[in-house]
């Protein structure tokens, strides 16, 4: 099966394998050196999702919306290094302008992906609507295995939220003492008070989906911090810890926000193009003994 690589939450698993591709979610490879020929003040993590793609050139392609200026600029670098890309917009707006639009994009998207994999529209429309229903049991299943393990443990609820290099600090995050419900790129975990319900057309299903996800920080104005706090309420967590790339405006923005809004503990870890475990070791300790003895 033909394969395609995405590192960005508004990238549409279900649409890629839909098409009939197998879908690879980035995760950071330290072994392999990195893409150098960037200016320094460039988002980390663009950079290395460049390198990794530059080492993949086993796959079909990439796929890179076009979310933030990194992500453009990463898209518009892959071209010029003739990586096989394909891209989509993704609004920065909410309602039915922004669920309009975005299904335009993604039935763009699907075309020019079904061009490639020469699956007929018909069949990616039956293999959507069957992907999307596996989703929604999925999330099910997986609040309620959290609701279970938050019941039986007397480890610290704790969101981790933010970029790839966060699965590298799980097994430290478990090691401190802290039960983490992982809100990473991959998980397609959707919020919203109202339950999302399948209807007869699957890619406006889609992109409802995708505007339901937790936004990423491109979206710092109120409508991601209130989702933040929802979702910390209904989890029933104590504290929150984001990974964030060095040079990412939009984070770095939102940081001195962020602990107002959510009146939790919130410990923010920025990221160059390598993990910094023993300074984040040292943060960790101390924001544990912050939310344990206020």
């Amino acid at each position: 099966m033909r394969t395609l690589g995405y590192f960005c939450r508004y990238v549409p698993q279900e649409l890629l394998e839909a098409c009939g591709f197998k879908a690879v979610c980035f995760k950071p490879d330290f072994s392999n050196p990195q893409f150098s020929s960037l200016p320094v003040p460039f988002c980390a993590l663009c950079k290395t999702f460049i390198s990794w793609a530059l080492n993949h050139r086993e796959f079909s392609g990439f796929v890179v919306p076009l979310a933030c200026d990194a992500s453009r600029r990463t898209y518009e670098i892959l071209r010029a290094l003739s990586v096989p890309v394909f891209s989509f917009d993704v609004p920065a707006l909410t309602g039915e302008i922004a669920l309009r639009w975005l299904t335009e994009n993604l039935n763009e998207l699907a075309r020019k992906l079904l061009a490639q994999s020469g699956r007929s529209f018909l069949e990616f429309t039956a293999s959507l609507k069957q992907a999307l229903g596996e989703t929604l049991r999925q999330q099910e299943a997986f609040l309620r295995e959290w609701e279970e393990r938050r019941r039986a443990s007397d480890r610290i609820p704790l969101l981790l939220s933010g970029s790839h290099f966060a699965h590298v600090l799980l097994p430290l995050l478990e090691e401190k003492g802290f039960l983490v419900f992982p809100d990473l790129p991959e998980n397609r975990l959707l919020l919203g008070e109202e339950p999302l319900l399948l209807t007869a057309s699957p890619l406006e299903d889609l992109a409802r989906f995708i505007l339901r996800r937790l936004p990423c920080p491109r979206l710092s104005g109120p409508a991601r911090r209130t989702a933040l706090k929802r979702l910390c309420g209904a989890l029933g967590l104590r504290g929150v810890v984001i990974v964030f790339s060095k040079f990412c405006d939009f984070q770095l923005y939102e940081i001195g926000l962020l602990g107002r809004s959510l009146s939790l503990p919130v410990l923010c870890l920025e990221h160059d193009t390598t993990p910094s475990f023993p300074q984040w070791e040292t943060r960790l300790d101390a924001f544990r003994e912050m939310i344990l003895h206020g």
